[in-house]
């Protein structure tokens, strides 16, 4: 090869070499045609104990986590411990095992076709909507996306992403991916392969103490734990506003027994179908939610509030005051159906008495003794530990089901009723007075009056005429 080919070959390609560094400069990496970010982590990856928040928000609620040094909670839920940590480092390890698989040409008017409107875009969700509507679509779904972001200790966003629609074969049981707008990391609209559990707790189990929900509902997080009133003894119950309300206490000689008043009537028992309950009701008793300092002052002070005392025999003593709920909105019109019973919102404060010193029982051998006051000891151990764990419930406003107090919202005459003996000789007097006989005096065995027989009419057989013989007459 001659000079001139060789400089001719080195100038073509020096010429090929500069037209194609042009190109590959001009052209968006992002929109590259070989994807080369395919198969990148959409997430760099972090630790869990770099991470000071976590925000989870869609169209109707929002979450936020929080880091301390005593664990994670929920920030706007009054730093309310959370139910498992565990279900923490899963959602971060699902976020950052998140793989670029192929990235989507869109632009912002594309956001609302993909799902991938911000929670707080409600206009343009509710235009996307009615312009689906006018083409004939039926209850169109809602175009905004789940926004994840997480924000290390630093300061800095280690992620922040808005998750649209699914995709995958069988969404509903394993779907491979998601439609992702990326604001940190690796910027653009992807479709990201990767899973992610948006509800708390396993719905496979059969464990009802654990809380499930939405992930961005804050109350799908709250830890399950609350006080347990074991070995009740006693109740009692009164309305401090309420100075018409017929207050009572009941309780019982140990803990299989059966509560009374104690203040009964000669003609009044107790109601067991509304005590009975009484044995278990605070044993398994749930909140449904952690409210903010103010939400108890504004029922407090109404004449519905309810304060009740439980007492138990290992020395523990609850105080849990109540109020119904003040309904959000009235129902209008005479035709608008009755609102439901409200649910209860109310505070606990938790004490105990405990005895420090076992009562040595006569006749006890040193051997019978020593084993005792092992037991005895290791008892008062676990109370001790016990009221620690319980007096953290104590200064939160909580919301609890109204089925599941509403058994203890009663007068005395709601757990005190007349004795069946005495119904039945009021219905039986009512019974007689009606029919004209006169009321028989209480307690007087009712008698029957002695059945008139009419006389029995006399029977005279008429003489029978007998004729003579002839001849003699």
């Amino acid at each position: 090869m001659n000079n001139k080919r060789l400089l001719l070959l080195v100038g073509v390609t020096a010429i090929s070499a500069i037209i194609a560094t042009s190109i590959l400069l001009n052209t968006p990496e992002r929109f590259s045609a070989n994807n080369e970010n395919i198969g990148e982590h959409l997430v760099i990856p972090f630790k869990e104990n770099a991470v000071a928040e976590i925000r989870i928000k869609d169209s109707e609620d929002e979450t936020v986590l929080k880091q301390t040094d005593n664990g994670w909670v929920v920030a706007n839920r009054q730093d309310y411990p959370i139910d498992n940590p565990g279900e923490v480092a899963q959602l971060l390890r699902s976020l950052m095992l998140f793989k670029i698989g192929l990235e989507l040409r869109a632009d912002k008017e594309h956001y609302a076709q993909i799902g991938l409107l911000a929670p707080e875009d409600a206009d343009e969700a509710k235009a996307y909507q009615a312009e689906l509507e006018k083409e004939g679509v039926s209850n169109p779904s809602d175009p905004r996306g789940i926004h994840v972001s997480v924000k290390g200790k630093d300061g800095s966003l280690l992620v922040d992403l808005i998750l649209g629609e699914q995709f995958g074969e069988i969404a509903s049981r394993a779907p491979r991916g998601f439609v992702v707008r990326s604001k940190a990391s690796y910027p653009g609209i992807w479709k990201a392969l990767g899973t992610l559990n948006q509800a708390t707790g396993d719905a496979e189990s059969k464990n009802t103490d654990k809380r499930r929900g939405p992930i961005a509902d804050p109350t799908s997080w709250l830890s399950y734990k609350f006080i347990e009133v074991e070995k009740l003894k006693s109740i009692t119950l009164s309305a401090p506003n309420d100075g018409d309300f017929q207050g009572w206490t009941v309780s019982r000689e140990d803990e299989n027994g059966d509560f009374s008043t104690g203040d009964l009537k000669e003609d009044e028992e107790m109601d067991t179908a509304a005590t009975g309950p009484f044995k278990s009701l605070f044993n398994s008793l749930r909140f449904e939610d952690v409210l903010e300092k103010d939400a108890f002052t504004k029922v407090q002070d109404s004449k519905s509030a309810r304060r009740a005392v439980l007492t138990t025999f290992d020395g523990f003593t609850y105080t849990v005051d109540l109020s119904p709920k003040v309904p959000e909105q009235e129902s209008e019109g005479d035709d608008a159906p009755p609102p439901p019973s409200p649910n209860y919102v109310g505070t606990v404060k938790v004490a105990a008495n405990l005895v420090e010193e076992r009562a040595k029982k006569e006749g006890e051998t040193d051997e019978e003794a020593e084993n005792a006051d092992k037991l005895f000891k290791a008892t008062l151990d676990n109370l001790k530990y016990k009221l620690e764990l319980e007096k953290v419930f104590s200064g939160q406003i909580y919301e609890f089901a109204n089925f599941s107090l509403s058994g203890l919202d009663k007068a005395r005459d709601g757990i005190v009723k007349k004795k069946e003996e005495d119904a039945a000789e009021k219905e039986a007097a009512e019974g007689d007075s009606a029919a004209g006989n006169p009321a028989a005096a209480p307690g007087a065995t009712a008698v029957s009056p002695p059945i008139a027989i009419p006389p029995r009419p006399s029977v005279t057989t008429p003489p029978v005429e007998v004729t003579p013989p002839d001849g003699n007459e």
